[in-house]
């Protein structure tokens, strides 16, 4: 945690926190009880008010991520930018860090538009830390845990499958899907028609979108009660490496 708030603050850890979502309140809860000064950003100031209500340490304000300057402003008094929007607006949020030389963390997929500022991002210095959520991050960290524990152990890889998920309490769950919304709602339907491609016995097999349900299988995790589906998600053929 230390490096990715640089050093850049003397006296405390500064955080400006972007976002309104599920995953704002737990990330705000974290940084606060760490002693980090939290700036909440929402494009209406009322939700960021409700985050930050009785949380010591925080501050809410109202902030448009496409008014540059008033964007640049806000990164420029924090020491790292946490940006927990939608991802078609993380490259704004990296540019300004790149301006005022800020680190930038998001828990979202490394997009052709961020990887596109990986120059800029060098030359300015900084951290951007991306995929650092649970699906994509922890449940990478896990599979190479696993797969170094077997090279370790003189064994060998002939197949891998890395099942993420969670298991919702019954009251938790309570929708036609037996989900918990932990994040955007609308972002985890639009993720059931996402292209996904893979690797099967040494070949790479595509399944388009539309078709991507089809494809979805019973899964067993062993806890009575739980009927969970499983199906492959998004491109993983460049964890091949």
């Amino acid at each position: 945690m230390q490096k990715i708030f640089g050093g850049k603050s003397t006296t405390s850890k500064k955080a400006l926190l972007l976002g309104a979502g599920f995953v704002v309140k737990p990330t705000l809860t974290f940084l606060t009880e760490n002693d980090v000064e939290v700036t909440v950003a929402c494009r209406t100031l009322e939700s960021a008010q409700k985050l930050c209500k009785d949380v010591k340490g925080a501050k809410a304000i109202s902030l448009d991520v496409q008014n540059e300057e008033a964007l640049d402003a806000e990164v420029e008094k924090a020491d790292v930018a946490i940006s927990l929007i939608p991802y078609t607006f993380h490259p704004l949020v990296i540019k300004s860090a790149i301006r005022k030389k800020v680190n930038v963390v998001t828990t979202s997929y490394t997009s052709p538009a961020m990887v596109e500022l990986e120059k800029d991002i060098q030359e300015a210095g900084i951290t951007v830390m991306n995929e650092i959520g649970l699906d994509p991050g922890i449940d990478h960290l896990y599979a190479v845990k696993t797969i170094d524990e077997v090279h370790k152990a003189g064994g060998k890889i002939k197949s891998f499958l890395s099942y993420c998920g969670g298991l919702p309490a019954p009251e938790a769950s309570a929708n036609p899907l037996g989900y918990k919304f932990s994040w955007s709602a609308r972002g985890m339907l639009l993720a059931l028609g996402n292209t996904a491609k893979f690797l099967k016995d040494g070949k790479t097999e595509e399944i388009p979108g539309p078709e991507l349900m089809s494809v979805a299988k019973p899964y067993s995790t062993g806890y009575t009660g739980f009927a969970f589906v499983a199906y492959p998600n998004r491109d993983s053929t460049p964890f091949k490496d």
